[in-house]
């Protein structure tokens, strides 16, 4: 009843990569049993199903993609899951679940009974399938490595845990993408530290919210407007 079919498009504008969705004419036979909102809801999974007849869409992506609220989506996909076409279920629901065996949310199947699943593959967490970049070779790896040295005096070439690196990396790629250096990251630690009494504290979070205060190096500070009537020249 359903066709996935992912190819490429050929066209005036040449060709493109793309996935198409093939719905049999029968489906009209069966529409009336739908509710409005499981039927939306249908076709927003069957845009989502991979050659196999799976998907995992978040409730907050079948929202955005149905105009629906999320108790309604709620309420459909339970209602789908009952439903029989020909004697065969429309919907299976199964957990997804991280490498470490934690269900983070929900898979689907459309037409378990008739369709040929293959028994081997597993609807697994989106986080287990994205590729993350190497810590080693994100851009931003270097400004961190800067705070160490600065903040503890370890070696640039010092490895750095996953953990750790998580903990850090989003303030670390807002230090990036405004564009800041290794050697601004290193000078303006260190004077936290000198101006700080409880090195503790000094950490990348506390050095990125004081980078423009208690973090500017002298020289800076000396170079800033004394007076109100100054910062308005």
């Amino acid at each position: 009843m359903i066709t996935v079919f992912n190819g490429k498009f050929f066209g005036l504008s040449g060709a493109s990569s793309s996935g198409f969705v093939q719905i049999d004419r029968l489906l009209v036979h069966h529409i009336s049993s739908f509710t409005p909102s499981g039927f939306v809801t249908f076709m927003a999974l069957v845009m989502h199903v991979d050659n196999e007849g799976y998907c995992w869409p978040s409730i907050k992506r079948l929202c955005e993609c149905t105009g629906l609220s999320e108790t309604t989506v709620k309420s459909a996909l339970h209602h789908l899951t009952t439903m029989k076409i020909n004697d065969c279920r429309l919907l299976e629901v199964n957990p997804r679940t991280s490498p470490s065996g934690r269900t983070t949310s929900n898979g689907y199947k459309l037409f378990p009974d008739s369709m040929q699943h293959n028994d081997d593959a597993k609807v697994t967490s989106v986080k287990q399938e994205k590729k993350v970049l190497a810590k080693e070779d994100d851009p931003a790896y270097g400004l961190y490595s800067a705070f160490k040295q600065a903040r503890w005096g370890i070696a640039f070439d010092s490895p750095v845990t996953d953990k750790e690196w998580k903990d850090v990396r989003f303030t670390i790629w807002q230090m990036h993408k405004a564009g800041v250096t290794k050697e601004d990251v290193h000078a303006r630690t260190k004077v936290l530290l000198s101006k700080w009494k409880n090195e503790e504290m000094v950490t990348v979070r506390s050095l990125w919210k004081h980078w423009e205060t208690y973090a500017l190096p002298q020289p800076l500070i000396n170079g800033l407007p004394k007076t109100i009537e100054e910062w308005f020249k």
